[in-house]
């Protein structure tokens, strides 16, 4: 089986996969280094757990591209099953097992849903008009408001031929249209920045600054940013940011980083890494961040594994991000 993810954009765009595409699927049922701040230790190894409430374990929500190889029904299953808090939502996936029977199956659930993902793709580097990604972008808002999703989380697309100035434009505007649409379905949009290495296929938006330059172009609350702990963690003066961002930020999605990554889809769990995830979490609770963090790790090396293994290191590695410090 090929471990990678889809060229999304093409995905959501064409709408949903014939069911046999769900053949591709297995069976239905800390220490920064120093170039963060200069903070913390160096030790590549699981970092003290933050001390905050016990009551963030409610609030720390599985994505299931972590467990990318198993359908929509499996992930269910087995999140329950582990206790995890909420489920954040892949459209690629949605749509391999069929978007109505997918929605009828979540909502089914006990599971409430922290995020849907992602719409975006406005700079039309994927062949497809403004038109046709606004017609998506509202396909997805409706949907998402039928999941009951908190969060529709936002990535630009690449930049491409375009200048950056716009690039940005194009992207503003396809919000300013469908931020509006969103709150009626009672979602807010959350803009994800992206690492450099995703610039080719993803997004031009890389770091907090440019992130604020499109929320503040479109001068509306309710859309917001997606923190990315893997996508940000070099941000100069990241602690002292966070503690002025925290009330832009809807969404904060957790993976660790080891040494350079070999590809795209190399991110660790947290604590395997070294990125001092538990100093992120405590400076957002101390800010009064009250939304939810998502466990969200594209893997080659974890979609290797077996299904219950790799169930028991995400319970493992909330159980670490949850649990205070000693007394």
């Amino acid at each position: 089986m090929n471990h990678s993810i889809p060229d999304f954009f093409r995905s959501s765009i064409s709408g949903e996969a014939d069911s046999s595409t769900t053949s591709s699927l297995r069976a239905d049922p800390q220490a920064q280094t120093s170039a963060l701040s200069g903070q913390g230790e160096t030790a590549q190894v699981r970092q003290a757990p933050a001390a905050h409430a016990p009551t963030l374990k409610h609030r720390l929500s599985l994505n299931h591209i972590t467990t990318f190889p198993w359908c929509l029904s499996q992930d269910l299953v087995d999140y329950e099953q582990a206790g995890m808090a909420a489920i954040g939502l892949n459209w690629r996936k949605l749509t391999q097992y069929g978007l109505r029977r997918s929605i009828r199956r979540v909502l089914e659930s006990r599971l409430p849903v922290s995020s849907l993902g992602c719409l975006g793709g406005f700079t039309g580097e994927h062949g497809y008009s403004q038109h046709d990604v606004l017609a998506d972008g509202r396909r997805m808002i409706r949907v998402a408001g039928q999941l009951r999703a908190g969060t529709l989380t936002v990535v630009t697309g690449p930049q491409g031929g375009h200048i950056r100035s716009n690039a940005n434009r194009l992207v503003v505007e396809a919000l300013k249209e469908l931020v509006p649409l969103a709150a009626l379905y009672g979602i807010q949009l959350a803009l994800q920045p992206m690492h450099p290495m995703f610039a080719k296929g993803w997004s031009f938006i890389h770091s907090l600054d440019e992130t604020l330059v499109i929320l503040d172009r479109v001068k509306d609350s309710r859309l917001k940013m997606a923190f990315g702990t893997y996508h940000l963690w070099q941000e100069p003066q990241l602690f002292d940011r966070l503690a002025e961002l925290t009330p832009r930020i809807g969404l904060v999605r957790l993976a660790d980083w080891g040494d350079v990554p070999r590809h795209d889809h190399d991110r660790l769990l947290p604590g395997e890494g070294r990125l001092p995830l538990s100093h992120v979490i405590r400076t957002l609770e101390n800010n009064r961040y009250s939304g939810w963090y998502e466990l969200e790790v594209w893997s080659r090396d974890l979609w290797k594994q077996d299904r219950r293994d790799l169930m028991q290191a995400c319970v493992l590695a909330r159980d670490y991000l949850s649990a205070p410090f000693p007394a």
